[in-house]
């Protein structure tokens, strides 16, 4: 497991400007707004009242990503990546909904790390 943090650590040091301070690595999406950024690790979703398609360009390899949703305004916020394996949508549904992705290279795309919700983690199909 530390090979990689490792590797998030060197995608950071590498493709980020550290010189931003911890903001650079945060990044809040508004309700309505339909494109998850891939420039940032952390992801503090709201989703609106009405159903939100989601998506999710390719990464870099070894990039982590974490979205979390943060506001849950009612409507189903579905995710769908331009490359995985092992998955094709995350729906977020709940208030602190999150999922864990990690991108592999363009022919893998992102894999999932894990899901988590307080009541109960996304739906992943």
């Amino acid at each position: 497991m530390s090979r990689i943090f490792r590797i998030a650590e060197m995608f950071h040091q590498q493709d980020s400007s550290c010189d931003e301070g911890p903001d650079a690595l945060t990044a809040a999406v508004a309700a309505d707004t339909l494109v998850i950024p891939t420039d940032h690790m952390y992801i503090a979703k709201t989703s609106g009242d009405d159903a939100e398609a989601l998506t999710l360009a390719d990464g870099k390899p070894g990039q982590i990503l974490i979205i979390n949703l943060v506001v849950a305004g009612g409507g189903a916020a579905t995710l769908t990546p331009a490359t995985s394996t092992g998955w094709s949508t995350i729906i977020f549904l709940g208030q602190y909904d999150q999922a864990v992705l990690l991108y592999i290279d363009d022919t893998v795309g992102w894999i999932i790390f894990g899901v988590s919700g307080t009541d109960q983690p996304p739906v992943v199909s």
